[in-house]
């Protein structure tokens, strides 16, 4: 799993090969939570986990993801497309 950002106790990662939309998952270092960001519009959207999925997040995660993602979102968007094109 690349990581495309770090930042304190946040990490935002792309899994090679995912499935569309283009997203990132954004966790923290220990993985205790995680959300999904949809980036492949002109604003970062979270994702509803998979029935499959397990994610657990909090308001201030989720807020602190989103903002990431928006303030980052071309670099985050190249970056992601690399591992997706690549599958």
């Amino acid at each position: 799993m690349p990581t495309l950002l770090q930042t304190g106790n946040i990490r935002i990662l792309v899994y090679p090969g995912d499935h569309s939309p283009t997203h990132v998952h954004v966790t923290t270092r220990d993985r205790a939570l995680e959300i999904k960001v949809d980036i492949s519009g002109s604003e970062p959207i979270e994702m509803r986990p998979a029935k499959d999925e397990r994610m657990k997040t909090t308001a201030k995660h989720t807020k602190r993801a989103l903002q990431l993602c928006s303030d980052n979102l071309e670099m985050l968007r190249e970056g992601a497309e690399k591992y997706y094109a690549a599958q």
